[in-house]
């Protein structure tokens, strides 16, 4: 099987010799199953193909990395799908005022929801708005976010969850 990058120099490391065909199909099927639509399952799988190459050294069990890869590529399905909700899907009908004023009412939520989100990421530390940012601004994994920082992977867990736990009660406390 030809790996892309790899030469008859590279040492043999994990990812190397996985069925990558075969992955990518499992993957597209489980895309499928969750977003419904072809170019979106493909877009999902594009992602988590990108994703799982980069990290592939850090996969748990390389002799079994299907499981491993399917998490990806349901991860990815979900950001695509959190991604569509903020998009409107339709226009409200001319002339209906109570869709109107209901959008309007969505709307005006959403701002104060924006508002109290900007205020607990104020109340954050530095490092702890720097982590949200890294993991929800950027999408960066958890490999990444330690990579960045230059600290173990599960340190970067750890904070990261701290972090999150951290605003989370922010918000509360705004509600």
């Amino acid at each position: 099987m030809v790996v892309p990058g790899a030469g008859p120099h590279m040492s043999k490391n994990a990812g190397e010799l996985w069925d990558w065909s075969l992955i990518r199909r499992r993957c597209t099927l489980e895309a499928l199953r969750m977003v419904r639509r072809h170019h979106d399952a493909e877009e999902v799988v594009q992602e988590a193909m990108a994703r799982a190459w980069r990290g592939r050294n850090s996969c748990r069990t390389p002799e079994a990395p299907l499981p491993w890869c399917l998490q990806i590529t349901r991860n990815e399905a979900l950001r695509l799908i959190g991604r569509q909700r903020g998009v409107p899907r339709s226009e409200p009908l001319d002339g209906d005022r109570e869709v109107e004023d209901d959008r309007a009412s969505r709307e005006g939520d959403r701002t104060l929801a924006r508002l109290d989100v900007g205020r607990a990421l104020r109340e954050l530390s530095p490092r702890e708005r720097l982590l949200i940012g890294l993991r929800y601004e950027r999408g960066c994994s958890h490999p990444e976010i330690a990579e960045r920082l230059e600290i173990p992977e599960a340190t970067a867990r750890v904070q990261l969850h701290r972090a999150r736990k951290r605003l989370k009660s922010l918000l509360a406390d705004c509600g």
